[in-house]
């Protein structure tokens, strides 16, 4: 009879510490991962990963809606949860292609986060301190920060940063007040 009990008990704390994993893992970012998906993820298994919240697709013309333009434009799948959040854009390397895996992935969600705890509602401070900021870039209105041990890129105002001219100039990592907070979080796939 103890042999059995502890049998049962061995079971659910093993049944109790795998659903604790894959529900942390459902939102865990990492280099080529993204909660469930990854870099090997294809377009037709979107729908079988996300069955539980919704999934919005905003399909390209292909080829033929590149008449006229300089570049052909994307397909975006959009997964919203069950209440409604917006958690996430995928978009795929090729359009209109079911087996194209995935290009890059916009996060909105703060509940994703690095195994370190960087996400969305991180400050510079953080992001700096925890990971590894190998380049920065500027455009007009952002400041663009490249994180290569995860391949992902986070996004910061350049008001929040404190820069008012739309400019282009170089902004270095001194310059940017420790209390800024991303606005996006891309995480590239190879």
């Amino acid at each position: 009879m103890n042999k059995q009990m502890n049998f049962i008990s061995v079971m659910l704390l093993t049944l109790l510490f795998l659903v604790g994993c894959s529900s942390k893992d459902k939102f865990r970012v990492a280099k080529n991962n993204v909660g469930y998906l990854n870099s090997k993820t294809t377009v037709q298994e979107i729908d079988a990963l996300f069955e539980n919240d919704s999934v919005v697709k905003h399909l390209s013309e292909g080829v033929l809606g590149y008449k006229g333009r300089y570049a052909q434009e994307d397909d975006k799948y959009l997964i919203y949860s069950k209440e409604g959040a917006h958690l996430m854009t995928l978009t795929p390397k090729e359009p209109l292609d079911s087996l194209s895996t995935l290009r890059y992935i916009d996060i909105y969600s703060t509940a994703y986060t690095t195994e370190k705890g960087i996400g969305l509602n991180s400050t510079f401070e953080e992001i700096n301190f925890l990971e590894n900021i190998v380049k920065t870039d500027a455009t007009f209105t952002k400041v663009i920060l490249y994180l290569d041990q995860l391949n992902a890129t986070f996004t910061l105002d350049k008001k929040d940063v404190g820069i008012t001219s739309l400019t282009t100039n170089e902004v270095q990592l001194e310059q940017i007040p420790n209390l800024a907070k991303p606005t996006s979080f891309v995480v590239w796939f190879d």
